[in-house]
């Protein structure tokens, strides 16, 4: 896909996008609403501007994005908590059922999309069949089918896992079912919003590397709110550009929601997450 924008476009767009998962994160209810409101400021004076010249479409779109970001985060969160305090002493169900108000996150883009008429490039099924390369996705000296590329990939990510998973442990069959509800919850949801909308959005107006890295850098950084470390959350943000990557070459989720099932499984089995 060949996308055309200007100079500075790209950089002021991603900076926006992390900025503002920064601050919802790391920043009070009341703070995030003012960010939003300065998203509105921000979007009614690139509106404003009635030469072409001076108006960025890409700028206002991504302040657009940003601000459904926000309203987004905000609902998610706050029911989230509603959730775990409604369930206190039952920690892990608690965490469990809070990722069902990912729902509340993902409604504002859908909407969005509805009101614009915008048909999301990867709200598909996908296909397992299409090309993908190593190491680099979509350029490198072996190629593959998806379906092998990711049989592959989760054998060796089941392998390092391994390592890290206490197989003795007592309730580990309890420990499974909690796995599979969380894991099944997180990869359908998350998927929908990071890769279904949010990627497909930004492809759209920046090509496939550049929306990718948007998309992708975004979501690593997004998991700071879970309890993850600043450096962790830029190690999510790799994973993000290949699953976004994933998304891409199958044109379609599926592929994608199978590969964050089976990772969110092993990262509850490992301990990371519950």
């Amino acid at each position: 896909m060949q996308v055309t924008n200007r100079p500075g476009e790209f950089i002021t767009c991603l900076i926006i996008m992390i900025a503002t998962i920064v601050w919802v994160q790391w920043t009070s209810i009341l703070l995030s609403m003012a960010w939003g409101i300065g998203l509105i400021l921000l979007i009614y004076s690139l509106c404003k501007l009635r030469s072409l010249r001076k108006l960025s479409i890409q700028i206002r779109d991504t302040a657009i994005v940003a601000l459904i970001m926000v309203i987004g985060y905000m609902l998610y969160h706050a029911f989230g908590e509603i959730i775990k305090n409604g369930l206190a002493g039952h920690d892990a169900w608690a965490i469990i059922l809070s990722r069902l108000s990912l729902i509340l996150f993902v409604l504002p883009f859908a909407l969005a999309a509805m009101l614009t008429r915008e048909k999301p490039l990867y709200l598909a099924r996908g296909t397992w069949r299409t090309t993908i390369y190593f190491p680099w996705i979509f350029k490198g000296p072996i190629k593959d089918p998806i379906w092998r590329f990711m049989f592959i990939f989760l054998l060796i990510i089941c392998g390092i896992f391994s390592f890290f998973i206490d197989w003795r442990q007592p309730h580990f069959l309890v420990l499974i079912g909690y796995a599979l509800s969380f894991a099944l919850i997180n990869a359908v949801l998350e998927e929908l919003l990071w890769r279904g909308y949010i990627l497909s959005h930004f492809v759209s107006g920046f090509g496939e590397l550049k929306g990718l890295v948007i998309a992708g850098v975004t979501f690593g950084l997004y998991h700071y709110h879970l309890g993850f470390s600043w450096p962790v959350c830029l190690l999510f943000s790799i994973f993000g550009i290949m699953m976004g990557g994933v998304a891409i070459r199958s044109k379609g989720l599926v592929p994608v929601m199978v590969m964050h099932f089976i990772m969110n499984v092993l990262f509850v089995l490992s301990g990371m997450i519950l």
